[in-house]
């Protein structure tokens, strides 16, 4: 409970200024490879369920964002450079499989682990590229309460009790600093009101993971707004854009890249795989002030001794105001 109360403490602490700006948004992100959220195939193992809520806005008056505008010479020859910045918190759930049958769990498999975090995030885009740097403080072991949470979903769905969180990690504190870029691509991708492509890029270095991604977007859709692409939980959207018209907006995506991994917490005591593959699928509808978002997400094996390669859905719901 007392890491939670900190968690809290840093989030709210951080919000206390965070009327300054203009284009506000607040975003809540779920994932989850239950049949909630992920209707073609019900799983409830290894990366199991994510929360996250995301508030973000564009100050004018930040010397911190005026000098991490220009860091670096970016956006030079390439128009306007925008700024925003972003706090947000939450939890994740991890598990091995079998989550309430602990006899049919094979011997080498994930451990029930919470991760409760909260960070801060700054972003600057030109008319085609995007940055965004994240610090993240998390807590993860019996503080993070996991457990709690899990039983209580699974009390009200109606399903069998979780049995092994007595196992989970020990309590660690941790942080991370995540780097990611995305570029819109020119020439024959140009984007139109139709059809756009993007490439990003990145990696993040701490104590909990370290890692580096890159990726490709496509969409195509009904009046694709003017910005880099739908975010997820592990990479919010951009913030750096105007307020979106009072039209309607839908497109469909797919998203495919993958990770080199060097180091994963949550996979203490197993035979990681270096390189893991990933593949989104999913679509955008927006209306006036909301955006809604539906996806799924397929990674290829995490760990040598895996079985069988995971998969979760998500929703993601933003208001801008």
């Amino acid at each position: 409970m007392f890491g939670k109360i900190i968690l809290v403490g840093i989030f709210c602490a951080s919000m206390s200024g965070q009327a300054s700006g203009q284009n506000e948004t607040m975003t809540l992100y779920m994932e989850n490879d239950g049949t909630f959220i992920k209707p073609l195939y019900h799983t409830d193992r290894h990366y199991t369920n994510g929360t996250k809520l995301a508030i973000t806005d564009q100050p004018k008056d930040s010397n911190f964002l005026k000098e991490f505008s220009r860091w670096n010479g970016f956006g030079e020859n390439d128009g306007e450079v925008r700024t925003a910045k972003g706090y947000f918190l939450g939890q994740n759930l991890y598990t091995p499989d079998f989550v309430d049958e602990p006899q049919k769990r094979e011997k080498h498999d994930m451990k029930f682990a919470g991760w409760l975090y909260a960070g801060a995030f700054a972003q600057r885009a030109a008319d085609n590229q995007m940055e965004h740097l994240e610090l993240n403080l998390g807590v993860i072991g019996p503080v993070a309460e996991g457990s709690e949470t899990q039983e209580f979903v699974h009390h009200f769905i109606h399903v069998g009790q979780p049995k092994g969180w007595q196992d989970q990690l020990g309590d660690e504190f941790h942080a991370d600093l995540m780097w990611l870029r995305r570029e819109r691509l020119p020439g024959l991708f140009k984007r139109t009101e139709n059809f756009d492509m993007h490439i990003e890029y990145g990696g993040t270095a701490g104590t909990l993971q370290r890692n580096a991604e890159a990726s490709i977007i496509f969409r195509y859709g009904i009046n694709i707004p003017n910005d880099f692409g739908p975010g997820r939980l592990a990479a919010p959207a951009s913030a750096c854009i105007d307020k979106p018209a009072n039209k309607q907006s839908f497109y469909l995506f797919t998203r495919a890249g993958g990770k080199l991994v060097q180091y994963n917490r949550f996979l203490s005591g197993l035979d990681a795989e270096r390189v893991v593959g990933q593949w989104q699928i999913g679509g955008v509808y927006r209306y006036k002030d909301f955006e809604f978002i539906m996806s799924e997400t397929f990674l290829t094996r995490e760990y040598k001794e895996q079985e069988s390669t995971d998969s979760y859905g998500a929703i993601n719901l933003t208001w801008h105001f």
